[in-house]
C-alpha cells in the first residue's frame, strides 16, 4: 500500500450563533498529494489536531476506518 498523509488545517466556521470560530479540517492525501478524505470540523484544538495527525501518521490508518478512528480520538 502506498504510504499517505494526513493533516490538519486551520479553517473559520461559523458557529450556531453566526460568530466566526477557529477550527481544523482532516484531510488523509495518498502519495501524489491528492486529497483522498477531508472531514471539516473535527476539532477546535491546535494541540489535538497535532496529536491526530501524529496518531494516523504512526499508524497509516487506511481512509476507510478513519472516521472510526476519528470518532473514537474525539469522544
Amino acid at each position: 500500500m502506498a504510504q499517505l498523509d494526513y493533516i490538519c488545517t486551520k479553517q473559520e466556521v461559523q458557529d450556531e450563533t453566526g460568530e466566526p470560530r477557529t477550527a481544523y479540517c482532516f484531510q488523509v492525501l495518498d502519495s501524489n498529494g491528492a486529497v483522498l478524505l477531508a472531514v471539516d470540523d473535527v476539532c477546535g484544538s491546535e494541540e489535538r489536531a497535532r496529536a491526530l495527525e501524529a496518531l494516523f501518521r504512526r499508524n497509516q490508518v487506511a481512509p476507510v476506518h478513519v472516521m472510526d478512528v476519528l470518532e473514537d480520538f474525539l469522544s
